[in-house]
């Protein structure tokens, strides 16, 4: 799975940082619809209960997007590694949100029984139709938003292996122990080397050891 993130060019043609702020920027538009979709409530358009706890999480987040492009642009090694994995569960919960309202947009579209003989299929056609092409467009969607995911990370590991951080090496106590529990996780992905670099460190730190002695 680590494979597939990106080195040093987004889309295979940009390079990663303008890549990472370009999707931070898409973010923030994206958290900043959350402002109409409350207004509905105002102008008596119906919502339901999931859309208006998915404006309200996108009203709430679009600060913390905003902090995250300024760090961005800035190359902020420790928060945009952050970033990232707010953008993670950010991924999962809109994969939620984008699988549950298309199931039901899928039901009240539901056309029930098969047509009767003698009459025309043509709209039953045209239903299949849109049906295959919302489906398509769907999986489009939700492909970008985990690809874009791992470009984000892509970005913060190389932020990461710039700054020379690891997970023994913060500062200050708070930050010391974010930077802990973020890089703590899949270090192979975050050292530059991967695991060849833990094992070198490793004998490294035996040798030093045995010269003691």
């Amino acid at each position: 799975m680590l494979s597939i993130v990106p080195r040093q060019y987004f889309l295979g043609f940009i390079p990663l940082a303008a890549g990472a702020e370009l999707i931070t920027v898409f973010g923030v538009v994206n958290k900043a619809s959350g402002i109409y979709g409350l207004l509905s409530i105002f102008t008596g358009h119906p919502i339901t209960a999931a859309q208006l706890v998915l404006n309200i999480v996108s009203l709430l987040l679009l600060p913390v997007f905003l902090y995250a492009l300024h760090n961005v642009r800035r190359q902020n090694a420790l928060p945009v590694v952050a970033f990232s994995y707010i953008y993670f569960v950010d991924m999962l919960a809109n994969l939620a949100f984008t699988i549950y309202f298309s199931v039901t947009w899928f039901r009240v579209f539901e056309v029930p029984g098969a047509p009767e003989a003698g009459k025309d299929t043509s709209s039953s056609l045209d239903t299949a139709s849109e049906r295959g092409l919302s489906i398509t467009i769907i999986v489009l969607v939700l492909l970008f938003k985990v690809y874009f995911c791992f470009a984000l990370f892509g970005y913060a590991r190389m932020l990461v292996r710039k700054a020379g951080l690891r997970a023994d090496n913060g500062e200050g106590k708070f930050t010391k122990q974010l930077q802990f529990i973020m890089l703590a996780i899949a270090p192979s992905f975050w050292r530059r080397g991967g695991r060849r670099a833990g094992k070198g460190r490793m004998v490294n730190t035996l040798e030093e050891g045995i010269e003691m002695y």
